[in-house]
């Protein structure tokens, strides 16, 4: 196992917030759910309040955390744990790991590329 993720299924107005890997990191050109890395000392509560302000400059509200799993992507195995976030704006601020986002229904999401198998919204009771 690589380690842990901690990812954010951002709602807003009833779509979800997802963002596609820039040419400057792994995965690139797929979609995914923004998040990352949990570091040493942290909780994945606190890693993914961290990595949406970095990636997205959004600061949402944590509503329930769901049931990990294991998720296989260019970088090796890793563990995800999904949480599921309400966010009161839409204004989204991009770094450079990302090139685009949008706003989507969760039955879009088979229409996308994406990173590695995206269980997350199962896995938070949103199906």
């Amino acid at each position: 196992m690589e380690g842990k993720v901690a990812i954010g299924v951002i709602r807003n107005q009833g779509e979800f917030l997802v963002i596609k890997r820039s040419e400057e990191t792994s995965s690139s050109g797929l979609w995914t759910f923004p998040g990352g890395k949990v570091e040493k000392e942290e909780t994945v509560k606190e890693t993914v309040q961290r990595e949406i302000k970095e990636e997205t400059g959004l600061e949402p509200e944590v509503l329930k955390k769901g049931k990990s799993y294991m998720n296989t992507g260019e970088l090796g195995e890793w563990k995800v744990f999904p949480v599921l976030m309400e966010s009161t704006s839409r204004k989204i601020e991009m770094n450079h790991e990302h090139s685009e986002y949008i706003w989507i229904e969760l039955g879009e999401l088979e229409g996308l590329e994406t990173l590695g198998e995206v269980r997350a919204p199962e896995k938070l009771g949103l199906e």
